[in-house]
């Protein structure tokens, strides 16, 4: 055996054209340090993202051999390696089994390596470890017998193509039970897979290493181009310098690029690529590479505009090569459509043996098995099959497996009568993916019953609900106050995001089929997060062809964690072909977005020129911050401005002058809500450009400002306001309705001399993360008449009131003394304008005069709705209320009828049960937040004998029992500080009851509850039961959502 995989090459075949010097040596392996986020995620295709990729804080690069080193388990290995079509996992078991034969594979501890490659039926199909074998000898019998009695000990398999099973043999073959341990379980397992179909491997507790294949990287794929088409070595380094200088933003001029026909047509198609980010992004797989490189070549420097275009180009590059050796002129061939008889009816049994087979999931075939190919055989196939011969037995494959799904769905498009029938018929097989993509580029989708693919009901912009609170005060501020809070999903991102139907949309260029997807988009909000969905630029592209030819006015587009390669493909996928195609809301989050990104991204031809709200978060240089604000202020109906910028510290002053965005902000007669959170280093001269822009214009009525310079990192004194500014702002502005300053003390001058103050306040926010003492003494006292007021630093709450008498609902975040606590509690008694109380108070604090004046706020006031009670963090102190105040605070609760929504930090202790209980009396409670913390620090021991049973003996039955007979509640979000990843039996049938009693609650919508390992497993083990649970009992209420954070 080592000598039969000494002599077989490790590229099987030499068609497409082997690109490069080392076709697997330009593969990139990461290992997944946690193959639980992996997951997650049942498709991850990662095209276009390999050198993100390996940035991932859960990933690692690794070398072939660390592929099989030991691990810290007794179990022996099992290692999935997963990536897309055409990658190099069967070129990386080859080079296992070499490295193997020639004593150079590092961690050299077997005996006997076996290659199973599950394309092969007899592979498949197995019931002993002797059918693995395919070299047949006199000694099998015998080595099956000593590896057997070892259970397999000192024996290496690698099973390659696990997505090329049926799910039944992924369910119960010998390959399957060998996997999970339950036969010959001391042998060690590497199982190769397509990623779309690792998912089922990755849930198993016991793998030892997730390995994927991903590619050539960016800089990888232009040295390829370069080194393929240009064969002079010196012209081609030429080349590679000036691109690398190119990428390093050097002085490229400084290398003269060399003016011949090849490196002209490598720059071109180099040049081409960066423009055609679809074709570029699958340029990582080598397969996908040489073969763009040989229809760009073929095609005298033109790239396919879809994938099907690109294969159907390279299969007549294929056949014109074939034809090469016979009488028939290959140039004669226009088109696959238009062969000769004489090929097309061989290529007619090849698309039918292609497409049989794909449904049997079978990729390998015998000699017999190709008898009925007559035609075919008499033109040896096309030269769309290769031959290889494994030990004794001729077998024959297409070229790749893509190749085989091309031409299965030519199979389909041009000879299946019924077409529409067998589109549907594989709509939901993973396996049919790729061959239905195809699909969708040779029918276009014009049949009129493909519409049903595309208009069902779609949401692809879940929220999470608002506690009340958070909705009720910043909705004085914003016009959209969940602009605060994350955003989550239900399930996975690929649940969220059906993908595979953007792809077919670009695949086909069916713009009806836009318009009918667009349709079906609940509230016409798409929301994107490219990371954790793992979308690739290609899937981009496909997204913003969509969009772009929706006919459709979007609601709400949210990028999330944008890289600017991304953004370039989305800017230029929505160019504005249509004036009814518009955009009304746009999230965006960014690192070191270039001006040039956001300028096209903005640009008057783009769908998103006539954005009316913004909410965008960038990581910047100080340089570009005033440019940036700029762009999106000069937007022509921009209403809502929400930027986030933290400077990336890259330089350290900016010098230009603000007269232009101090003017812009000044003459801006539309924008209503602006919101300026900067984080950075000594540059706050566009701040105070902001602040001179506010004062003078006629249309805001909303500002925040919130500037946090905790990432200093000069010794220098910080710059300050200029002197007058603020108080310019209050005198001269009559529009802002709400202001939030979170300005620090050290950035304001010496006093603020505030005189006059004309602005028509209702809701003001003093202070945030820094001391804002200045602030709050200087501004306040000339305040009168507010309606909402948050405060961070301490005031007395009796000239509160007496200046804001009509108060509806207010934040003090730092009581510091018993007295003005009671004072506060006393003022509540008999107050009945107050609607919502957010209070923190420092924990040294706490006595029981003050525990008495909240129990008597809270048994006397029957106006207010919300309350929030917590202790103000302090390094000494947690957050919670001290045991000895929690019955003041029960007591109150139990006589109060007014309250629909609570927020409060206790002690995790015996006492948890009966507050819990108390709660479960509030009938007109609608939404909880309850966050449970230890009264006091303690140690590991102490976790996990007390603390860990405490929340799953006491907090859980107790809240099961209270969403049991509390029928009213809509949000619940319960907290705690500790996971030891310890479990009892007793503890899952606890937090089972939970799940059982939450998924069938009559009114329940969203229940957040802080993750643990239990948890988490629990839930994922009951989720799909308790979901059919839920749709058979409840049709008619919607799924709660459960979310562990």
């Amino acid at each position: 055996m080592k000598q039969h995989y000494i002599h077989q090459p490790v590229v099987a075949t030499d068609w497409p054209p082997r690109i490069g010097k080392d076709f697997f040596g330009r593969l990139a392996l990461v290992k997944k340090q946690d193959s639980r986020r992996q997951a997650e995620s049942a498709w991850h295709l990662l095209r276009g993202k390999v050198d993100e990729t390996v940035q991932l804080t859960e990933n690692k690069e690794i070398s072939v051999d660390d592929i099989l080193q030991p691990t810290d388990s007794s179990l022996s290995l099992r290692v999935v390696i997963d990536g897309p079509p055409g990658i190099g996992k069967t070129t990386l078991c080859r080079k296992l089994l070499k490295m193997w034969a020639n004593g150079t594979l590092l961690h050299q501890h077997y005996y006997l390596v076996i290659y199973c490659p599950l394309r092969n039926s007899k592979i498949t199909t197995a019931t002993t470890l002797a059918d693995l074998f395919e070299y047949k000898s006199s000694k099998l019998s015998k080595v099956v017998g000593w590896f057997s009695d070892r259970d397999g000990e000192g024996l290496l398999i690698i099973f390659d193509g696990w997505d090329e099973l049926s799910e039944q043999l992924r369910q119960s073959s010998l390959a399957t039970s060998i996997i999970h341990r339950k036969q010959l379980d001391q042998c060690s397992v590497i199982v190769t897979s397509r990623s779309y179909a690792s998912s089922s491997l990755l849930k198993m507790d016991t793998i030892s290493r997730h390995v994927q294949v991903i590619g050539f990287s960016k800089h990888d794929i232009s040295t390829v181009i370069i080194q393929t088409i240009q064969e002079d070595t010196k012209l081609a380094q030429e080349l590679i310098k000036y691109f690398a200088l190119t990428a390093d933003n050097s002085e490229s001029k400084q290398v003269k690029l060399p003016t011949d026909k090849s490196s002209q047509l490598a720059v071109s198609l180099i040049n081409d690529l960066k423009l055609r980010n679809d074709v570029k992004s699958l340029c990582y797989v080598p397969l996908v590479c040489s073969m763009v490189i040989l229809v760009y070549c073929k095609e005298g420097g033109h790239l396919p505009k879809t994938l099907t275009q690109l294969y159907e180009n390279f299969i007549l590059q294929t056949i014109r090569r074939h034809l090469e050796k016979q009488d028939i002129n290959p140039h004669t061939l226009g088109s696959l459509s238009s062969l000769p008889s004489q090929l097309a009816k061989p290529l007619q049994e090849m698309c039918q043996l292609a497409y049989t087979n794909l449904v049997n999931t079978r990729m390998t075939f015998y000699s017999h098995q190709l008898q009925s190919l007559s035609e075919a055989i008499k033109e040896k196939y096309l030269g769309l099959m290769t031959k290889f011969i494994n030990y004794d037995e001729e077998e024959y494959q297409f070229l790749h497996l893509s190749i085989q799904e091309f031409l299965a769905a030519w199979w389909i498009a041009k000879h299946e009568e019924k077409t529409e029938e067998v589109f549907k018929d594989h709509f939901n097989n993973d396996h049919f993916r790729m061959c239905l993509r195809f699909v969708a580029g040779l029918t276009h989708l014009e049949h009129e019953s493909y519409q049903q693919y595309f208009n069902k009901k779609l949401d692809l912009h879940k929220m999470k609900p608002l506690f009340w609170f958070g909705s009720f005060h910043l909705s004085y501020f914003y016009q959209n106050p969940e602009i605060s809070l994350k955003y989550i999903t239900v399930d996975g991102p690929l649940d969220n995001i059906p993908i595979l139907l953007f792809q077919l949309l670009y695949e086909s260029q069916n713009k009806t089929l836009c318009q009918v997807l667009a349709q079906s988009i609940n509230n016409h909000s798409l929301y994107l997060d490219t990371e954790s969905a793992h979308l690739s630029l290609f899937d981009l592209l496909c997204l913003s062809y969509c969009i772009n030819n929706s006919n459709t006015t979007w609601n709400h587009l949210d990028l999330r964690r944008t890289s600017n390669q991304e953004l370039s493909v989305i800017a230029a996928g929505l160019t504005n072909n249509s004036l009814q195609t518009q955009c009304k809301r746009l999230d965006l989050r960014m690192y070191e977005p270039t001006n040039n990104s956001i300028h096209k991204l903005l640009q008057p031809s783009s769908i998103l020129c006539n954005i009316q709200e913004c909410y965008c978060k960038f990581v910047l240089d100080i340089f570009q911050v005033k440019f940036i604000l700029l762009q999106f202020l000069n937007l022509p109906k921009v209403t809502i401005l929400h930027l986030e910028i933290n400077d990336s510290l890259k330089n350290a002053y900016s010098k230009d002058k603000c007269t232009e965005l101090e003017k812009c902000i000044e003459m801006n007669s539309t924008l209503r809500e602006m919101l300026i959170h900067y984080t950075g280093s000594n540059e706050i001269t566009a701040i105070i450009s902001v602040i001179k822009g506010v004062a003078r214009n006629k249309t805001i009525t909303s500002l925040t400002l919130e500037i946090h310079d905790f990432l200093i990192k000069t010794l220098l004194p910080p710059p300050l306001l200029s002197d007058g500014v603020i108080e310019q702002l209050l005198k001269d502005n009559n529009t802002l309705q709400a202001l939030s300053l979170d300005i620090p003390d050290k950035l304001l001058p010496s006093s603020l001399n505030i005189v006059e103050v004309n602005t028509p306040l209702t809701a003001l926010g003093i202070g945030g993360w820094s001391i804002n003492k200045l602030m709050t003494s200087s501004l306040l006292p000339h305040i009168k008449g507010l309606h909402c007021l948050i405060l961070y630093d301490p005031y007395p709450p009796h000239l509160l009131f007496l200046s804001h008498s009509s108060l509806h609902t207010l934040t003090l975040q730092r009581l510091d003394t018993a007295e003005s606590a009671i004072e506060l509690f006393t003022i509540l008694k008999t107050n009945t304008t107050l609607k919502t109380l957010s209070v923190e108070i420092f924990n040294r604090v706490y006595t029981s005069s003050m525990g008495t004046s909240l129990q008597d706020m809270l048994m006397q006031n029957q106006t207010l709705k919300y309350l929030k009670i917590m202790s103000y963090y302090e390094c000494k102190y947690g957050r919670f209320i001290p045991s000895s105040f929690l019955s003041f605070l029960s007591t109150g609760l139990r006589h109060n009828t007014s309250l629909q929504h609570l927020r409060v930090c206790i002690p995790l202790n015996e006492g948890i049960k009966s507050f819990i209980n108390v709660i479960s009396l509030m009938n007109n409670l609608t939404e909880l937040a309850i966050f449970f913390e230890p009264d006091h620090l303690c140690s590991w021991e102490e976790n996990v004998q007390v603390i860990t049973p405490l929340l799953y003996e006491q907090v859980v039955p107790a809240v099961t029992n209270m969403l049991q007979s509390h029928t009213t509640i809509r949000l619940l979000k319960l907290g705690h500080a500790h996971d030891n990843k310890s479990s009892q039996p007793n503890w899952i049938e606890l937090v089972q009851h939970l799940y059982e009693t939450i998924f069938i609650h009559p009114s329940l919508e969203y229940i957040g509850i802080r993750y643990t390992l239990l948890l988490m497993k629990t839930l994922n083990h009951q989720k799909k039961t308790l979901i059919d649970r839920h749709k058979r009992e409840q049709p008619q209420k919607l799924l709660p959502i459960v979310r562990l954070y």
